[in-house]
């Protein structure tokens, strides 16, 4: 371990443990689930939902999209590799790769990534290879994993991420994740509030997506949970 400067900068070097040092408060689950209100925003597009979301960690989410009187309009899960839709109010599959929805916003998107917009813990495992500082009461850790430079501010009280900011190392695409109204699910603090800004540019434009996310009720499920995803035959799929 190297110190840098007054400001605790730390290049988190061969036989140190960089989660002792942070002591991480990440939510432990296998199955969670929420029921939570969406507000999504891209340009003129705007929408607004209520979801129930079920968790299997790090391998399966799984929501379903109603409107203000209870009817369901969207199914969906998304894996490790895929995100698919069921539309049912206009009988329609919609199926993205990964590779897919990175290439629409020209931004790396993944399966951790999503999970973590959800469950408020860091998408990409701290590792010996970043840096670490500690700045009033924040840690700071920064990261590179793939095409991203990831910024990520712990808080020394809660000791759970409060705001993430990612950018690409080939073009000018952010995102950005913050945290709020954090209340304790068994004991660990949990995010009851959540936003996530995209900012990317198309045809030379600069456009910005968000995601505004209002968890009503978190559990962590001590069974295992139900994943019912079936798409009808006559569904034309896109």
């Amino acid at each position: 371990m190297l110190s840098l400067s007054s400001c605790s900068k730390k290049f988190l070097g061969f036989g140190y443990d960089p989660k002792a040092e942070l002591a991480l408060e990440e939510i432990d689950f296998e199955y969670l689930s929420t029921t939570t209100k969406f507000k999504y925003k891209d340009g003129e597009n705007k929408q607004k939902a209520k979801a129930n979301i079920r968790i299997r960690k790090d391998s399966l989410i799984w929501f379903t999209l109603t409107n203000g009187v209870g009817i369901e309009g969207f199914r969906g899960k998304i894996t490790r590799d895929s995100l698919v839709m069921i539309d049912r109010i206009n009988k329609k599959v919609n199926s993205f790769s990964f590779a897919d929805l990175s290439e629409r916003f020209n931004f790396e998107f993944n399966f951790d990534l999503f999970q973590a917009v959800l469950v408020g813990d860091m998408p990409v495992d701290v590792s010996n290879t970043d840096v670490l500082s500690k700045q009033s009461n924040n840690f700071l850790v920064t990261q590179k994993a793939g095409k991203l430079r990831i910024q990520n501010r712990i808080s020394s009280k809660t000791r759970r991420l409060e705001n993430l900011k990612a950018s690409t190392l080939e073009n000018k695409n952010t995102l950005e994740l913050k945290y709020n109204d954090f209340q304790l699910l068994e004991e660990k603090p949990f995010a009851y509030k959540a936003m996530m800004i995209l900012t990317y540019f198309k045809d030379g434009k600069k456009e910005e997506a968000t995601i505004d996310i209002e968890h009503n009720r978190a559990r962590i499920e001590s069974k295992p949970l139900s994943f019912p995803f079936n798409i009808p035959s006559r569904y034309e799929r896109q």
